[in-house]
This record gives structure tokens, sequence and C-alpha cells, in this order.
């Protein structure tokens, strides 16, 4: 069986993932000052073959979300058939004044089925909404970005909600952090989702400590310890007009190069002041620094020694790599290092006698997408 999902709205955006699933956002049927709805379209591209279709609701909001009318139905697309499900969540699922997801599990090849939503508010008159579009598996990420986020402004200004659905069976641990120019504003906000279920944060700005902060071009960062959708929904007060955003995929944080110190002479050694020997650890853009201490002439000269030795008596030799040559102390020599390996290194005065590696490992990888959660 395959998954479609349908996740909260402006409520806002989510939809579960995983192999052979596609996902959708947005399911409410809400009354109130803001009334929102979902209409809901299924479609069977198939030219040949008919769809068997399960619909899950998984309502979330408000939470505790407890008991809906009917949480499942199936159905039967025709070959080429396209169903439409108004007011989804209170005609189909008798859930009125809810609002949740909805997971379409269906047979057939990952791109069989369609499902796309409208979700709109009938008052003020006429009425506005937002198209949900259809979201695939490879569509969740651990780290997202929604961008064209706006809040405050001239006249009534705008403000944005935030939103995540998690597919997965485990909760996660979701932050959204907001920055504007490069610098982060107000406080990071996190929530904790559970499985198959979904948070919004109503208004960013407001939760973050910056209500009055205005701006045409934020960003937010949504971080999660697991794989999620996320999404924002950035609306007109003046009109109520709102913009649907979806996460896309962002850049894990990249860390600064860090520079390892070595000292230089102390009993005749090469020591690393993390390994406390003449081993240092280091990533690929990381800067190694030679620090000469106490007494003597001494040097840093990559290469192997192939025996023991003393005052270069042609034991080492150097591969070229890097050299300081020989110094008396107070003296500094640095070398950064752009490639994985490892990388012996003598004094050329004496030799054999005083050795050391730098052992230069690969950047941290970046984490790998998950397998599909099993159905539940």
């Amino acid at each position: 069986m395959r998954k479609l999902f349908l996740g909260l709205g402006v409520l806002l955006l989510a939809v579960p993932a995983s192999g052979e699933e596609v996902t959708l956002p947005a399911a409410a049927s809400i009354v109130g000052g803001a009334p929102f709805f979902s209409d809901v379209r299924a479609f069977n591209t198939s030219y040949a073959t008919a769809l068997d279709v399960t619909a899950r609701y998984r309502c979330f909001i408000p939470s505790p979300c407890t008991a809906v009318g009917a949480p499942q139905i199936q159905f039967t697309l025709a070959p080429r058939q396209a169903r439409a499900f108004d007011n989804i969540v209170e005609l189909t699922f008798l859930a009125p004044n809810t609002a949740g997801g909805v997971e379409f599990d269906f047979s057939g090849d990952s791109d069989q089925l369609v499902v796309t939503s409208r979700l709109y508010s009938t008052a003020p008159q006429p009425t506005v909404g937002m198209f949900i579009p259809g979201l695939k598996n490879d569509q969740a990420h651990p780290r997202t970005v929604l961008t064209s986020i706006r809040n405050g402004g001239p006249n009534a200004g705008f403000r944005t909600n935030v939103g995540v659905f998690n597919r997965e069976d485990s909760a996660v641990n979701v932050t959204f952090t907001i920055f504007d120019a490069g610098a982060q504003v107000g406080n990071a906000v996190t929530r904790s989702v559970a499985g198959h279920s979904g948070a919004q944060v109503s208004g960013i700005f407001s939760a973050a400590g910056q209500a009055g902060h205005v701006t045409e071009n934020a960003v937010v960062v949504v971080s999660g310890s697991g794989e999620v959708f996320s999404y924002a929904a950035v609306i007109d007060n003046a009109t109520t007009d709102p913009i649907f955003v979806r996460g896309a995929e962002d850049r894990a944080p990249v860390a600064a190069p860090a520079t390892r110190t070595v000292r230089v002479g102390q009993g005749m050694a090469f020591l690393d002041d993390q390994t406390q020997g003449s081993t240092t650890q280091a990533r690929v853009g990381d800067t190694v620094t030679w620090i000469w201490e106490g007494s003597g002439r001494h040097g840093v000269t990559s290469g192997q020694c192939t025996a023991g030795g003393y005052y270069d008596d042609g034991s080492c030799d150097s591969d070229g790599e890097f050299s300081s040559g020989a110094h008396e102390g107070p003296f500094t020599y640095t070398q950064t290092f752009t490639t994985e390996g490892s990388f012996a290194y003598f004094c050329p005065v004496h030799g054999a006698s005083m050795k050391g590696r730098v052992i230069v490992s690969a950047p941290v990888p970046a984490p790998k997408k998950s397998a599909a959660s099993p159905k539940t």
C-alpha cells in the first residue's frame, strides 16, 4: 500500500512520507471568528487500472483531539476518475471543529494517486484560501527553511503561522528559529510532536517574543530530531489572503574550521594539547599549529621514518608535503589540511627519535534519509 497524506493548513501543511508514499497537506473544519474548511480532490492517473484507497483522519487540533465520527473511509477510483470531498473533515469524517491530517493508502504505483486540497475561509466575504500541493516522500527532512516570511508593516500588515507534520511513528522535537538579514530574531520556539501528528505555532513572531518586528523577507529555519514536513501560512491582515509556503530542504550548519595545537620540544617530543600524545586528530579544513617550547633546535617535516636514529642520520625521508625548517624557539608554524589522510612527520634535527602524526577525517556527513516507517 502507498500513502498520500493531507495535513493541517493555516492551520498549515504536512504529509507522511516513506518509501512509496506521497504527501499532501491541509485538512480542517473550524467554525469561529475565522472559519476554515478543506475541499479535497483525489484522482487516479491510470488509464487501465482501478485504485482502491483507504483514507484515515489524524486529528490533532484541538489538543488533545479525541473522538471523531468516522476516522477511516474506503473508496475506489476507476481509471482516470476524479472524486471530490468537499469539507472533508466534517462531511466525510464527521469531525466538525477539528483539524489534522488525512492519510491516503492505496494499491498502485507511486504516481497513480493524486490528491490536492483547497484550504479556505468563508469570512469575511468573498472567500480566501490556499492551494495545498501534494508532497512526495523525499520532501520530508530533518532540517528545512521557510522563505518569504512577513510580519507587521504598513496599515494592517502581515502575520505568519508555521507548523510541521510528523509522518513517523515516533515523536520528534522540532525547533523554529526566525532569521532576518542573517541575524536571529527573538527566541527559538520548540515543540514536541507525536507520531502521525502535527504542531502549529500561530503568530511565530509573537511566540518568539518579537511581535513588533517588521519584515518582508525573513526566513524560518525548522530543525527536527527526525524528518518532518514543514510549512507556513503568510497572511495579509488587510485582506486575510494567505499564501502557502512549503519547507525546502536546508543545509546543516557547517562547523567552523578548528585549530589544533601541538607543543614542540617538551621532553624531545611533539605533544598535542587534546590527545596529550604525538598524534593529532583533525578534520578537513582544520589547521594545526606547532608552538616551539623548551630549549633546543627543532622542526616539523612531513614524511616517514624507517628506523630509529638521531640528528638526521638518514633514517627519515621527507615527502615534500610540508616543512617548517629547523628553528630555535620561540617559533610557530601552521599547516591547514584540505584532504583526508594520515600525515606522518618528524623533526629534521632529531629524526626518528622525535615523530608525530596528523590524522585528518572527512567533515561530518549530512544525515541520511530514514527508511519508510511501517503503517500504523
